[in-house]
């Protein structure tokens, strides 16, 4: 089967599939933008790493003689469209059809570019089957947390106009589809495939081995005692992500346990200088929290192992891949139902899920799991089972599954 992609870099963690894709005997190809691109496009035989035979269509959305005959269009849409040429992406998606006669074309986000896909396929200059994948902030409108597509009437209708075309709608989790069915999508459009974990099954395995280890080695490495209860968060640390919550029950959960610690992994968003360390620094606890900074690598796997309980407050967002990666390595989660994995972490026991931005209940979660390690090792335990669903081989399996039956359809 030839399986077109249609921007693979909106989510980091797509490449890998691609290659297993091919590994598996499928001919995959890509469409990508580049705008630092000095013509309108390039074609290579490679996308990411030489030698990974996946033809690649690069396009500048700043340039192109089409520019002058869909500025009109472009200019009506431009402002729903983020900004963004809509017509003349449509153009551009036409051409990596044509020229790359694929059997199947998937839309990595929801917005960008499966929104010129759709009117591609509307104006039959797309003949082949259309699957879009939403990961999120392309369908989701949670202002309150900063994420997500703020939608207005224009931006209502391309959306839906964009679920009304399309052959099969890959949401990414329960929450996602529930919002896809608000906008209008049938039942039978929707196949929840969620995200892969990028690591290798042996390498989380090993980690998980060591987990005993890595505990004792990253306290040493942070000066901690042996035995000193040790919290992880690991996101963006932005808003959405919701570790103001976490920062004003925190000295609740010291009060308790005055040697516990808390790993805030991630980058230095503004948003951490804004309203979390304020409320840490007022309460004289700001100590207690040690700023790792951005991990990446086996790095993300070995903090995930270390720590007792990975914590995710969420307010909102479409999944959390980071629950999953604690999961591969025996780390139960504690998140908000503002994340959609809290459907996996509720109907499979892998962790406790908690009302999003309250205080109280995130709290009780904390102190009772700290004080009971039989309940951890048995979320740890069905955690590990859990994360086999969300391995690169399962997700394969199913995308390849969905890819034969909307090509199958009459």
């Amino acid at each position: 089967m030839k399986i077109l992609y249609l921007h693979p870099r909106a989510w980091t963690g797509e490449y890998p599939m691609l290659v297993h894709l091919k590994s598996m005997g499928h001919e995959v190809c890509v469409l990508e933008e580049n705008r630092k691109l000095p013509s309108a496009r390039r074609f290579t035989a490679d996308f990411e790493a030489p030698g990974d035979g996946i033809n690649t269509l690069w396009y500048n959305p700043r340039r192109g003689i089409e520019r002058l005959l869909t500025w009109p269009w472009d200019r009506y849409y431009r402002r729903a469209f983020d900004g963004r040429n809509l017509a003349h992406r449509v153009w551009v998606v036409a051409a990596a059809a044509r020229h790359f006669k694929p059997d199947v074309v998937i839309a990595s986000d929801g917005f960008s570019y499966a929104i010129p896909a759709a009117f591609a396929r509307r104006l039959r200059w797309l003949d082949v089957p259309l699957l879009v994948s939403y990961i999120g902030g392309d369908i989701l409108d949670c202002p309150e947390a900063e994420v997500g597509r703020r939608r207005n009437p224009k931006v209502n209708r391309l959306i839906r106009s964009t679920i009304a075309t399309a052959d099969g709608l890959r949401p990414v989790s329960p929450k996602v589809a529930r919002a896809l069915e608000s906008d209008g999508a049938a039942p039978q459009q929707l196949h929840i495939i969620p995200s892969h974990l990028v690591i290798n099954t042996g390498v989380a395995d090993d980690i998980f081995i060591q987990r005993t280890q890595w505990g004792r080695e990253i306290r040493q490495r942070h000066g901690l005692p042996e035995d000193a209860p040790l919290l992880i968060t690991l996101s963006g640390n932005h808003k959405g992500k919701g570790l103001h919550v976490l920062a004003n029950v925190w000295p609740q959960i010291l009060q308790r346990h005055p040697e516990a610690r808390w790993l805030l992994c991630g980058p230095a968003d503004p948003w951490l200088t804004q309203a979390v360390w304020p409320q840490l620094q007022q309460q004289n606890i700001a100590a207690s929290v040690i700023a790792v900074g951005a991990l990446s690598g086996r790095a993300v796997f070995e903090y995930l192992a270390a720590a007792d309980l990975h914590i995710n407050p969420s307010l909102c967002e479409s999944l959390n891949m980071v629950t999953v990666e604690a999961a591969a390595v025996g780390t139960p989660t504690i998140t908000s139902e503002g994340a959609g994995i809290a459907d996996w972490v509720a109907s499979l026991g892998v962790g406790q899920v908690v009302p999003a931005g309250e205080t109280a209940p995130l709290v009780d979660a904390i102190l009772t799991a700290l004080a009971d390690p039989a309940r951890r090792a048995a979320w740890s335990d069905a955690g590990r089972a859990m994360s086999a669903e969300f391995s690169l081989d399962h997700i394969a399996a199913q995308l390849v599954e969905l890819f034969e039956s909307v090509c199958k359809e009459p």
